[in-house]
């Protein structure tokens, strides 16, 4: 139906289409969309559901892999400043003056010479 007036034209629907109308069309079980599409969604479902899970556990594995080896790293990295923290007192004890006239004392027979010793010429 057209009405026409001088404000506009107004249509009106021939049938009249309402709330209820469309409830009581559609079944129970019906799933929005149309079982096509519905079809089509779990079958994307079936591939991509794997894939993901299988993603999800190689980047598990791989971030635990990672961790694993950072926390070894660390370790090894504290044991190698405790040995450079040893072997630097080590080289203070080992090049101090006292040490070295001992050592060339003892090992090669090297002393001071006293006072009377030096002449000079």
């Amino acid at each position: 139906m057209n009405i026409q007036s001088s404000t506009g034209n107004v249509f009106r629907s021939s049938a009249h289409v309402g709330v209820r109308q469309k409830i009581a069309r559609r079944r129970a079980l019906d799933l929005p969309g149309g079982i096509l599409l519905w079809k089509a969604v779990g079958k994307v479902l079936i591939w991509a559901v794997p894939v993901v899970l299988a993603a999800n556990l190689w980047c598990a594995h791989a971030i635990d892999t990672s961790s694993a080896r950072s926390l070894a790293l660390q370790q090894e990295l504290v044991q190698l400043e405790d040995s450079a923290d040893e072997l630097a007192l080590q080289r203070q004890r080992l090049t101090s003056p006292v040490r070295v006239k001992i050592a060339a004392a003892e090992k090669l027979s090297l002393y001071e010479p006293s006072a009377g010793q030096i002449r000079r010429m």
